[in-house]
């Protein structure tokens, strides 16, 4: 649950990835990062807070301590660079759901309880994740932070009062970025083979628009993987089950 202490911006995460460059010293994108984008946050301190999440979730390194620098491709920056922020912002939150547990579990409180144009507060979700995780420093922290990052990404708005917010409705995904949304799901379930249905049912999804996530499967066979007819419904079997294979072939899609 540790890692999403502190709110993102889906131009936050677009506008680092516009400053990355390949075998870059992470020191040195952190530098730049913290004097070219989150302007809006008030100072040096806030700006590192959420540059830190994004850099942990979004920025894939090599190396570690004084000399870690990023890769010479990038999944996530591959794709930044070549669609917009509003394009890429389903993407960036099913990968921020899936990554961490406080955000599965409030993605599924929200969605389960609140129907699109109904309000809810930070309290209740506080309530719930702490009788789920216990009442700790971390958990609470979470909580707030996710929350208003659904409110930065469009998912939710605020309602006028302090703690109070009004879900809005599911984020359309484009044809464009629906593998990366296979591939956050992927990362949490690493399964050989996906029941259609299922995936676009899957609570973890639920702030992305279903019908969005039945539709696009076949425009991305057979690169990625071959569907199947079944009784049961559609099968969709991966072509590569290793996380190597699946990044080398989303990568090959930017080219």
């Amino acid at each position: 649950m540790i890692g999403l202490d502190f709110p993102v911006k889906p131009e936050w995460v677009h506008d680092v990835h516009a400053l990355w460059q390949p075998h870059q010293p992470v020191s040195r994108l952190v530098q730049v990062a913290i004097t070219q984008t989150m302007q809006e946050l008030g100072g040096e301190k806030t700006r590192r807070n959420s540059l830190t999440v994004i850099l942990r979730y979004f920025v894939k390194p090599q190396g570690g301590g004084q000399s870690r620098c990023t890769a010479a491709e990038d999944v996530w920056v591959a794709y930044s660079q070549r669609y917009a922020a509003s394009t890429m912002a389903p993407a960036y939150l099913a990968h921020l759901i899936a990554q961490n547990e406080v955000a599965q579990q409030a993605t599924r409180f929200i969605s389960q309880r609140y129907a699109p144009g109904e309000g809810l507060t930070s309290s209740d979700l506080r309530q719930h994740t702490i009788a789920q995780f216990g009442e700790r420093k971390v958990v609470i922290n979470a909580a707030n932070a996710f929350l208003r990052t659904l409110l930065h990404f469009g998912v939710l708005e605020d309602a006028g009062k302090l703690g109070q917010y009004r879900f809005l409705e599911p984020l359309a995904v484009t044809r464009e970025v629906f593998p990366l949304v296979v591939w956050a799901w992927w990362q949490r379930h690493v399964a050989p083979q996906i029941a259609v249905d299922d995936f676009a049912e899957d609570p973890t999804l639920a702030f992305l628009q279903s019908e969005h996530l039945k539709a696009h499967w076949p425009a991305y066979q057979p690169a990625l993987w071959v569907l199947e007819e079944r009784l049961e419904g559609r099968r969709a079997t991966l072509k590569h089950t290793d996380a190597a294979g699946f990044e080398r072939a989303l990568l090959e899609l930017t080219h």
